[in-house]
């Protein structure tokens, strides 16, 4: 935002976001992480086990630290705003923000992560995290024993049912 080029602007701000982040960093490349928020959709979960090289973590824990090291590379430009518009010139992308600023970059890596599909039913969000989840990978174990409903269909829904049988 400074008006000069970037080399590179990554999109994101998850695990992959900000692994690029330091990737980027280390090979001395002039670097934009853009993102609204750190830490992905781990961010909400009151309790990860399944984060390699930690038993346990909170999701605003880890989004902490996620950031954190990002910002352990001062070369790298953090942008916390939401990306409004992206335009291609053919030699440059012009990322347009929140706030109606813009950056220059050379190259996009766009790790945008996922986003929950919600079913839009009542006492979903009064349950979400208590009942109500999204990952069964993430989430099986702590049904072990329990009736559990899977509602979704296709290849997602099977993937879960799958999970879901060994508990």
């Amino acid at each position: 935002m400074d008006g000069s080029v970037y080399q590179v602007a990554i999109l994101g701000g998850g695990p992959a976001g900000v692994a690029a982040g330091v990737y980027a960093a280390r090979k001395q490349l002039k670097t934009a992480v853009v993102a609204d928020s750190f830490g992905g959709q781990s961010a909400v979960s009151a309790d990860i086990h399944n984060w390699i090289g930690t038993t346990s973590i909170s999701g605003s824990k880890l989004a902490d630290d996620l950031k954190g090291h990002l910002k352990a590379y001062p070369e790298v430009a953090i942008i916390e705003k939401r990306v409004t518009g992206i335009a291609d010139d053919g030699q440059t992308f012009t990322v347009t923000l929140s706030d109606g600023s813009s950056i220059v970059a050379e190259r996009l890596l766009l790790a945008l992560g996922g986003k929950r599909r919600r079913l839009g039913i009542p006492g979903e969000d009064q349950f979400e995290g208590r009942g109500v989840v999204y990952c069964s990978t993430c989430d099986a174990p702590l049904f072990r024993g329990m009736d559990v409903a899977v509602v979704g269909g296709g290849n997602a829904g099977l993937e879960a049912v799958v999970d879901l049988i060994p508990y």
